[in-house]
C-alpha cells in the first residue's frame, strides 16, 4: 500500500492495516495461530500470492510473527505480536458499528463457524465492563456450525472463546448455520439455532444471550 504521507497516526496505522484483506488476516490470527494454509482456506476469495504479500507487510511491520513448528505440525506458524494484539480493541469496535449490518442475513455470502469465536468478542462487554452489568452467568457451551467447533466459556469474569473439537465437552451444545448461531449468541431474531442441555444450564446460557451488546445498537441502521 502506497503511503498516505500524512504525519497523522490513523494514517500511519492505514499505512500498515489498510489494505484490502489485511484486517480480516488480523481477524484470523485474533481466533487463533494459524498456518499459512489454514489461513487460505479461512479466506475464501483471497488469492494466494495476495495472502503471502499480506503476511509479508504485516510481518515487515511487526505486526506478525512466524515461527516454524516442530513435528506433526511441520510448518510456519503465523501469530499476532503483542503490538498487533493490541489491534484487537479497535477491530472489535469496529465489529460492533456493523452488527445492524448483519440483519440482511447470509445471504450468498460466505460463513465459516471459527469467525465465531471474534463474533463472540464483539457481542459480549470486555471484563473490565462486567461490574456494569453485575457480572456474566457461569456456562460452558459448544458451537457446531458451518463444520467448525467453538467453545464459549462464560463466568463472573467475562466470556471467552475458542475453537475446539467436535466433541469437546459442554453443559449446553448449540447447533446450526453461522447466521443462526449469531442471532441466537445475539439475543435477537426469529431464526435460532438448535440448543440442547438440561434445563438450568440452558437458563443460563439465556442469560447469557440477554447481556449481548446489540440490542442498544438494533436501531441504528440507517433508512
Amino acid at each position: 500500500m502506497k503511503s498516505y504521507g500524512e504525519f497523522c497516526a490513523l494514517a500511519r496505522a492505514l499505512d500498515v492495516i489498510g489494505d484490502r484483506w489485511t484486517m480480516l488476516v488480523v481477524r484470523e490470527l485474533l481466533v487463533g495461530p494459524s498456518r499459512y494454509s489454514d489461513l487460505n482456506k479461512a479466506l475464501p476469495g483471497i488469492a494466494t500470492n495476495l495472502l503471502a504479500a499480506r503476511l509479508r507487510t504485516l510481518e515487515e511491520a511487526g505486526v506478525v510473527t512466524a515461527t516454524d513448528a516442530p513435528a506433526p505440525v511441520s510448518a510456519r506458524v503465523y501469530s499476532l505480536t503483542e503490538w498487533g494484539q493490541g489491534l484487537q480493541r479497535s477491530l472489535v469496535e469496529l465489529a460492533r458499528w456493523g452488527v445492524p449490518l448483519m440483519s440482511t442475513g447470509a445471504g450468498e455470502d460466505h460463513s465459516r463457524g471459527r469467525w465465531l469465536v471474534f463474533a463472540v468478542m464483539a457481542l459480549y462487554p470486555e471484563p473490565d465492563a462486567a461490574q456494569q452489568v453485575t457480572g456474566f452467568p457461569t456456562v460452558t457451551v459448544r458451537i457446531d456450525a458451518d463444520g467448525d467447533s467453538v467453545l464459549l466459556v462464560s463466568d463472573t469474569s467475562g466470556v471467552r472463546a475458542s475453537v475446539a473439537s467436535a466433541h469437546e465437552p459442554a453443559e449446553v451444545i448449540v447447533a446450526g448455520t453461522s447466521e443462526k448461531v449469531f442471532r441466537t449468541l445475539s439475543g435477537g431474531g426469529d431464526s435460532h439455532a438448535e440448543i440442547k442441555g438440561d434445563a438450568d444450564a440452558i437458563r443460563r446460557f439465556s442469560m447469557l444471550t440477554s447481556l449481548a451488546l446489540t440490542s442498544e445498537r438494533s436501531d441504528r441502521l440507517p433508512a
